[in-house]
């Protein structure tokens, strides 16, 4: 599938306005759709479809609280407070190369699970982010990223 075809599937379930923050959206509108890796988004429509439920990524558009769950420059509040305290900071989020959302009707660890069961259906490896250190439990939400190491298998879960 190409590029365009992805993005043309991913408007019949977003807007572009879902996966950039207000700023971004503001100053590049429809063009926003340059700064996504293609297997990420290739990998997000495969969710999308093979769950065949609604994913939620930003809300900002409907007055909600999240805009920095799709793409994430260095302006924003994330990066600007890890940088603030002297560390890099390299997520896949800045790289256009990873999402966080929930999946209306689903847990977070079931969307996980599913992920991993249809890993052949996926483009590219993952990872998945699992275990909140400072809690011990699974994190309420989905976060996966296509940042590549050769060492990790088509669905590596980490924790954070």
């Amino acid at each position: 599938m190409t590029r365009i075809e992805i993005i043309d599937k991913l408007q019949n379930y977003f807007g572009i306005y879902e996966l950039v923050d207000r700023q971004v959206f503001e100053t590049f509108g429809a063009t926003s759709w340059q700064f996504f890796d293609t297997d990420t988004l290739h990998t997000l429509l495969v969710i999308r479809e093979g769950l065949g439920k609604p994913i939620h990524i930003n809300n900002w558009k409907w007055n909600g609280n999240y805009q920095e769950r799709g793409l994430r420059t260095n302006v924003g509040t994330i990066s600007r407070r890890a940088t603030n305290r002297g560390k890099m900071y390299l997520s896949g989020h800045v790289l256009g190369k990873a999402f966080d959302f929930k999946v209306e009707g689903m847990k977070s660890e079931d969307v996980r699970h599913w992920i991993e069961d249809n890993q052949e259906l996926l483009p590219t490896k993952i990872r998945l982010e699992h275990i909140k250190l400072k809690t011990g439990r699974p994190i309420t939400w989905v976060h996966f990223d296509t940042k590549f190491l050769d060492k990790n298998p088509k669905v590596y879960w980490f924790n954070v």
